[in-house]
């Protein structure tokens, strides 16, 4: 099942959509910091903090996709048929035959 190697993953089921994801806010985040620390156009840029808050942010851009991504579950089948309150989705302010 997982170790075939002709089963293709779905763009949501890659790693590739987090890590470019995290590796886009990242760079946002380098350049920003980069240019905020240097503290104006007589300085040298502050490449140090711009590369510190690249890899912060895409570590946690990183941790925080993936947290989401174990949450996330698919409903179950079931939860369409009307077995909740309503008993039907196709009218939800009908009142049931209480």
């Amino acid at each position: 099942m997982g170790n075939n190697p002709a089963e293709k993953k779905s763009w949501q089921q890659s790693i590739k959509a987090p890590l470019s994801f995290s590796l886009v806010m990242a760079l946002i985040a380098g350049v920003v910091a980069t240019i905020s620390a240097t503290g104006g156009s007589n300085n040298p840029l502050r490449l140090d903090v711009g590369l510190v808050a690249f890899g912060v942010a895409f570590v946690a851009c990183l941790l925080i996709i993936s947290v989401m991504t174990m949450a996330g579950k698919e409903n179950p089948e079931d939860l369409g048929a009307g077995s909740g309150v309503n008993r039907s989705s196709e009218n939800p302010d009908k009142k049931s035959g209480h």
